[in-house]
């Protein structure tokens, strides 16, 4: 069957051309520790200094990358890399999203029933646009469960202003999928691995700044998501009789968390 050249541009055709490179980097090795490792890439490779011209993450870098030297996969990533920025780039205006690290993570490294399967993108546009409201000045947007970083993505599409978007999630993956899409869809903000329901729990974080440019990794102590948790989580305790506060054991009374 002949396609136009509209239909060769669309995300399934750039799916499968994601997944022909990714199979030839992944020879010899684990699926899962393949994209992971992409992942680490990415975030080092767009997080360049410009006193150098290396990556702020150079080490990191280098130790990852070790492995496929030996293999002789290390030549695909680059290639791999190109056709993220390019299914990106083509499908950013596309009423589907351009989610496609976070569509590659369901299909083909979520395994059946018990896998993670993200909210469809027209799905999140439809919350987006049920809660976006009027908008009058920039906010911050926060999602506590936020996967591959959809709703994030859709929010921003429906936006007409800047915000700053926030995400959790309990999977490195999803943080690390959901930092590289909101950089590469210009979005400032940023990401934390936590468990949003648990007061003290923070793994790891990354800053998506503008400028300086890049994906920066951030301590708790720098973490605007955890700070303001540990705010509410205060607040929420002082709320308690007194008596309930006297034990730091007892669990807090379910509450929904706010960003700000």
């Amino acid at each position: 069957m002949k396609t136009t050249s509209k239909e060769t541009k669309t995300g399934i055709r750039t799916l499968q051309s994601f997944k022909a490179v990714f199979d030839k980097a992944a020879y010899g090795s684990s699926y899962e520790q393949v994209f992971d490792d992409f992942l680490t890439i990415c975030i080092a490779c767009l997080t360049r200094n410009p006193e150098n011209g290396l990556s702020y993450y150079e080490d990191e870098y280098m130790r990852v990358i070790e492995p496929y030297k030996a293999l002789g996969t290390l030549k695909y990533f680059p290639e791999l890399f190109a056709e993220l920025i390019l299914y990106m780039e083509e499908n950013k205006d596309n009423s589907q999203g351009n989610d496609l690290l976070g569509t590659f993570f369901e299909q083909e490294l979520s395994h059946g029933r018990n896998g993670q399967f993200f909210t469809p993108f027209h799905v999140c546009q439809m919350m987006a646009e049920m809660v976006r409201g009027e908008e009058t000045k920039s906010a911050n947007v926060l999602d506590p469960s936020c996967g591959s970083g959809r709703m994030l993505l859709a929010f921003a599409k429906e936006s007409k202003c800047m915000h700053s978007y926030y995400g959790i999630d309990i999977d490195p993956r999803c943080v690390k999928i959901t930092a590289i899409n909101l950089f590469l869809n210009s979005l400032r903000g940023e990401v934390i691995c936590a468990d949003a329901l648990a007061r003290n729990d923070f793994r790891f974080g990354y800053k998506i700044s503008i400028f300086p440019l890049g994906i920066f990794k951030i301590e708790k102590e720098a973490s605007s998501i955890w700070l303001s948790q540990q705010a509410q989580f205060q607040e929420m305790k002082l709320q308690l009789p007194s008596e309930e506060r006297k034990t730091e054991e007892k669990p807090l009374p379910p509450s929904q968390l706010q960003l700000f």
